[in-house]
């Protein structure tokens, strides 16, 4: 049985269910906020893909705010509630921008306490939005490279770095040296890295070492590479690794100590590209040490990691393999003509002729990539977040914080 709610809590936008799977066809919701208001019907649409419960909220979006742009988002809770909920985000809507009225869609999966939120583009809610909101105003224009971290952002611009997002354990305290002359940067699960005049300089999370860069990486340096808890550096064809070494992530082999023109780190896993090659040691489970047979026979110009699967591209044609799910379910598009590659945990994405295509979990949306279809020049995925250029301008999309 459903439980009924008096007519104050349905206005919220509430559909509290005594137990899954119980919603049915337009059950009323609503939701207002100043500036905008919704109200439309929930649908059950039975069991996900992963066996959960899964609800769609359609309705109408009427905005009255002349500037600012809106969209609505389903939400569930956990029935678990100790010590609190774990609430679960649904898709987000289609965004109204200025006076109007949309038709709204959104899936949210788990039944119990069934809401919707109306959002704008800074309240954090949202994994679609493709926005300058959150850049710092110094970063929205001119940058040549990007990275994104765990919760954090990292820019590249006329040699400075600059740091955005979460600030817990020093992630955006970028030091003095960092403000000119910086070359290459790399963010990590919590600390970051760059290279000034061959030496690296490392800031955020110091546990494990991870920070404390060793002397033969305070010169000559031409990358980095920033993985959960350890580091990696490339000078004149070798690479240098520091922080945590559980299972010998931070354990250089023989074969990348001469030759090396590339490095990736992810997690607990190390990756280098060698002769066209590709070299994998840390805690990387055997199915990632298990190369494609056109993988291992040469050839690959460019490595990605998440910490369960690698990507890599060679001539072209985008590879994937190890745990990944739908990692490992390429679109078409990454068949031929991609130029660079990256992947996180959640999603993978491609650059192709200045667009960009994901695939993956696609939890709320995230591997979409929303309005980078044309124009886009670099790309790095974050955890929850990913980070573009266009013209030299940075873009974010997914959860807007970082």
């Amino acid at each position: 049985m459903r439980k009924v709610l008096t007519a104050a809590a349905v206005t919220a936008g509430a559909l509290l269910m005594t137990t899954a799977g119980t919603a049915s066809a337009l059950d009323p919701w609503e939701a207002s906020v100043p500036g905008a208001s919704a109200k439309g019907g929930w649908t059950g649409l039975g069991k996900d893909k992963y066996g959960n419960d899964s609800y769609r909220a359609d309705g109408k979006l009427t905005v009255t705010d002349p500037e600012a742009c809106y969209h609505v988002q389903g939400r569930g809770t956990s029935f678990i509630a100790k010590p609190r909920p774990f609430i679960f985000k649904g898709t987000s809507s289609a965004r109204q921008c200025g006076p109007g009225t949309i038709d709204v869609t959104s899936t949210v999966m788990s039944g119990w306490d069934l809401s919707v939120k109306i959002c704008t583009d800074l309240d954090n809610c949202d994994y679609g939005a493709f926005t300058q909101l959150t850049v710092p105003a110094g970063v929205r224009t001119g940058v040549s490279a990007v990275s994104a971290g765990r919760d954090f952002s990292v820019a590249l611009k006329n040699g400075k770095v600059t740091a955005w997002g979460v600030k817990a354990e020093g992630r955006t305290s970028v030091p003095a040296e960092a403000a000119s002359g910086v070359t290459a940067i790399d963010a990590g699960e919590s600390h970051a890295l760059a290279v000034r005049d061959g030496k690296v300089l490392a800031w955020g999370a110091k546990a494990d070492g991870r920070t404390t860069v060793p002397a033969d990486a305070k010169s000559g340096v031409t990358a980095v590479a920033a993985g959960g808890r350890h580091s990696l550096a490339l000078k004149g064809g070798k690479v240098i690794a520091w922080g945590q070494d559980g299972k010998g992530k931070a354990t250089v082999p023989a074969e990348a100590k001469s030759g090396v023109t590339a490095i990736a780190a992810a997690g607990g896993v190390s990756a280098a590209l060698k002769g066209g090659k590709v070299l994998i040691w840390g805690d990387a489970p055997d199915v990632m040490l298990d190369l494609p047979a056109e993988v291992a026979a040469g050839g690959v110009s460019a490595i990605a990691l998440s910490s369960g699967h690698v990507m890599a591209l060679k001539g072209g044609k985008v590879y994937s393999w190890g745990f990944g799910g739908d990692h490992l379910n390429l679109p078409a598009a990454t068949e031929s003509g991609v130029t660079e590659i990256s992947t996180s945990g959640q999603c993978s994405y491609a650059l192709k002729n200045g667009e960009v295509t994901g695939w993956g979990e696609n939890e709320r949306g995230l591997c979409d990539a929303p309005a980078a279809k044309s124009g886009v020049t670099g790309l790095d995925a974050g955890a929850e977040h990913n980070l573009v250029l266009k013209d030299g301008r940075v873009f974010v999309w997914g959860h807007l914080n970082p």
